[in-house]
């Protein structure tokens, strides 16, 4: 039986020992976090501590070259397709919270930002993070955004505000088709529209040869052979497949005066290969008085 001099004695020594262990660390936890993307709304906080990794798992890809820390306080461990893992190297401050920032490949939001903020006994190791489901009347709202502004972008306004529709009208004229029985391509009527400072030759086409074939460039000569500049060729489909047809543009400067009033086109493929569009006649021109 312990005296009342050692039991005391084994009692300070006891509570010597108990002071003397190691306090349990902090708990690591995993959680989830929804962007909200309003650039009112605070940022979500995630709950740091000096040298404990912090991985985001997304929901989509990220651009691993977007990816923004203080350098001086974090630093960015892994950069994967969709995830992050960055590490506090000083403690996070309550009023001077540690910022992370990245942005998504793909979609809206497009930047994803967190600040790592203290806590007396939790660390978040692992933290997905999501993107808010569009509601039915969001996505609605975002296809008819969509849409006006492509519509705003083919309007009569955005053409006169281009320049390319000017007082001085625009003027057609359309031009017979022909069969090009040794190359076989075979192009049907087309138009021939003219501008005050362009013009634009439009035909349908129909590949009837085993091969696919992609407009590339084209010539355009007046009938003595003087030259019109081409701007640019372009197709809708951009290549015709065997048998299919299409639609050819032909985009010009407006021809010279010297060149005349009928104009052979020949537009040539990828491939070498090339269609010939003879008597293409000349829009007439809108008399200054007239405009």
């Amino acid at each position: 039986m312990l005296q009342p001099g050692t039991l005391a004695l084994a009692l300070v020594l006891f509570s010597a020992m108990a002071g003397a262990q190691p306090s349990p660390g902090p708990a690591l936890r995993k959680r989830s976090l929804t962007l909200t993307g309003g650039p009112s709304e605070p940022l979500p906080e995630v709950r740091g501590a000096q040298g404990v990794g912090i991985t985001f798992h997304f929901d989509g890809p990220i651009l691993e070259e977007s990816v923004q820390v203080d350098e001086d306080h974090v630093r960015v461990v892994d950069v994967g397709k969709r995830s992050l893992l960055v590490e506090p190297l000083t403690a996070p401050r309550e009023n001077e919270p540690l910022e992370v920032s990245v942005l998504y490949a793909d979609g809206a939001p497009r930047r994803a930002a967190f600040v790592i903020v203290p806590h007396p006994s939790e660390v978040d190791v692992w933290v997905e993070v999501t993107r808010p489901t569009p509601q039915p009347e969001e996505a609605c709202q975002a296809r008819l955004d969509a849409l006006g502004a492509r519509c705003g972008a083919h309007s009569p306004t955005a053409f006169r505000r281009s320049r390319l529709l000017t007082p001085g009208g625009i003027q057609a004229k359309a031009f017979l088709g022909r069969a090009d029985t040794a190359g076989g391509f075979e192009s049907e009527q087309g138009v021939f529209f003219l501008g005050e400072t362009w013009g634009l030759v439009e035909f349908t086409l129909h590949n009837r040869t085993g091969q696919p074939w992609v407009p590339r460039v084209a010539t355009m000569k007046g009938k003595g052979g003087q030259p019109v500049t081409v701007r640019q060729v372009t197709a809708e489909p951009e290549e015709l497949a065997p048998g299919e047809s299409g639609l050819v543009w032909v985009e010009t400067d407006v021809p010279p005066a010297d060149a005349g009033g009928k104009f052979t086109l020949e537009v040539t493929g990828a491939d070498g290969r090339s269609v010939q569009l003879a008597d293409i006649l000349l829009p007439p021109r809108t008399p200054e008085g007239k405009r």
